[in-house]
């Protein structure tokens, strides 16, 4: 656990192939099924939201930019969390991606862990920099 603390970015990397490989499976598994445990799905979130962003991700770790893919999936995190708790879209994205209130709360903490793996490599990187 402590070469975890003192490489931020090994933890970025890891959690980077983690929400991959997690929206790929979960993505293959929405294409035959309503619901995967607590999460509804439907094929335009399983292809979407998972498989898209999960295959995106491999693209990004392919060519070293893992911490650019968990600052940005982060944030589409924290915004689809956001429409999803909002009463004026809530209905919507039920009816379109099959989310409910479970999954803004799953989008959210994901989004949050994201966000703040990121800022803590980031803010490694500055903390550490040759001065100017």
């Amino acid at each position: 656990m402590a070469g975890m603390a003192t490489n931020p970015h090994k933890l970025v990397m890891s959690w980077a192939w983690l929400v991959s490989g997690f929206l790929v499976v979960v993505g293959a598994f929405g294409l035959f099924t309503e619901q995967i445990g607590p999460l509804p799905t439907n094929r335009i979130h399983a292809i979407g939201l998972n498989l898209g962003v999960g295959l995106v991700g491999f693209g990004f770790a392919r060519f070293g930019a893992e911490a650019m893919f968990v600052l940005l999936s982060g944030i589409g995190m924290i915004a689809l969390a956001a429409l999803g708790f909002l009463p004026a879209t809530h209905h919507w994205l039920y009816l379109t991606l099959h989310m409910n209130r479970t999954e803004s709360w799953f989008e959210l903490a994901g989004g949050v862990v994201s966000l703040l793996l990121w800022w803590n490599a980031r803010r490694h990187d500055i903390a550490h920099a040759p001065p100017p």
